[in-house]
């Protein structure tokens, strides 16, 4: 199960729909504080996260479950627009980065390249 963090529905409804069309069960959350509450309920495989959330931001996010031991070897994902994206991953200790706007194929190859395989 993926974790996707995205306040913007559109682009939420349009990642659900890629990962779920690739054979991915998914989950949406609009903020930072609910995301860190299911993220440590639900333990996903990886978490898709937007820098730009209401609440905790995404670099917030990051550093908190990075901080944790029970959520620290989630692969964390952070997708933004902004242009010192790749400085703000490394920063709040994500694993990589989606710039936005994306392609699909780039989405699908980190999901596979991070999320272990459904059993």
């Amino acid at each position: 199960m993926i974790l996707v963090v995205e306040d913007d529905p559109q682009v939420a409804r349009l990642v659900a729909l890629v990962l779920q069309r690739n054979g991915r069960e998914c989950q949406v959350v609009a903020d930072g504080s609910n995301a860190f509450v299911r993220a440590n309920e639900l333990r996903p495989q990886m978490i898709l996260a937007d820098l730009t959330i209401k609440g905790m931001s995404g670099a917030a996010l990051c550093s908190a479950l990075k901080a944790q031991e029970a959520t620290r070897s989630i692969p964390y994902v952070v997708v933004s627009g902004d242009r010192d994206i790749a400085e703000k991953a490394r920063q709040c200790g994500a694993d990589d980065y989606l710039v936005k706007p994306f392609d699909f194929p780039e989405l699908i190859r980190l999901v596979e390249k991070y999320a272990r395989a459904e059993s």
